[in-house]
């Protein structure tokens, strides 16, 4: 009897669990390290964005700056990229990385004019942030 219900509820199970739809994004291979760091550069990003946005509920311009600036072009050094990491970029990772850094690097600049309303430059995030949706709507990561 425990055999016939525990089948009963595997099927009930099967039936009532959608498909999970096949990830159609572009493999990006990269060695563990390059994923490790690209994984690490991502939670940085994310935890910038969680600064800014309670910096700019606070009207702190100076760690908005800071914090967008940490993520701009200038805010990882070229000697902690990963050996062979540039040669597996593809130009549209490219420009949607560089699109990130940019808009940090504008949002940086703006935080320090005494006219940018944090109105102004959560539309910048905004804006900003949505490199880091096309990137993970095209790309999943697989390990050489």
């Amino acid at each position: 009897m425990a055999r016939i219900a525990a089948i009963i509820v595997l099927a009930l199970v099967s039936v009532a669990t959608p498909a999970v739809a096949e990830d159609s994004r572009e493999v990006a291979v990269r060695t563990a390290p390059q994923r490790g760091f690209i994984l690490n550069q991502m939670r940085l990003f994310l935890g910038s964005v969680q600064v800014i946005v309670s910096a700019l509920a606070e009207g702190d311009m100076k760690a908005v700056a800071e914090q967008a600036a940490a993520r701009g072009r200038k805010g990882t050094p070229l000697s902690a990229i990963p050996p062979g990491m540039k040669a597996n970029e593809t130009p549209a990772w490219l420009a949607m990385m560089g699109g990130a850094r940019a808009g940090f690097d504008d949002i940086a600049a703006s935080a320090t004019d005494p006219s940018a309303t944090p109105l102004k430059l959560m539309g910048m995030l905004g804006d900003t942030m949505k490199n880091c949706v096309a990137c993970h709507q095209a790309y999943r990561f697989a390990v050489e």
